[in-house]
């Protein structure tokens, strides 16, 4: 089993996103909001990570942010998915800045939230 994020899975194409975002399906366990969509032709899960900057004006704080995000991703997908696969959108939505086991509780939540769908 590997735990590497690899490049293939960032999700980077704008209209994959807003799409994803507009059609997905709503997944929630604070912190973090996540839209969702079940993908067969891939074969492996994508991800996009996000933190506002209305909510966080310094650079410094939304990328400890993402960087929390993605290692939590990184560490449980392979264990909350099983081999499902999808596209995510993660979105920081709290207005304050929770510490990583909060923020891995609610990541592996979804993850198992979207594999049970």
């Amino acid at each position: 089993m590997t735990f590497a994020f690899e490049k293939k899975q960032h999700l980077a194409k704008r209209e994959t996103i807003a799409a994803l975002a507009s059609h997905g399906k709503v997944l929630f366990k604070y912190p973090i909001k996540a839209y969702w969509m079940p993908t067969e032709d891939v074969g492996y899960a994508r991800y996009v990570v996000t933190v506002p900057k209305k909510e966080f004006k310094r650079a410094v704080r939304r990328n400890l942010l993402k960087r929390r995000m993605r290692e939590a991703l990184r560490l449980n997908q392979a264990e909350c998915l099983q081999g499902a696969c999808g596209d995510f959108l993660l979105i920081y939505i709290a207005r304050e800045i929770c510490d990583y086991a909060t923020i891995e509780a609610a990541v592996r939540d979804i993850l198992k939230k979207s594999a049970a769908k």
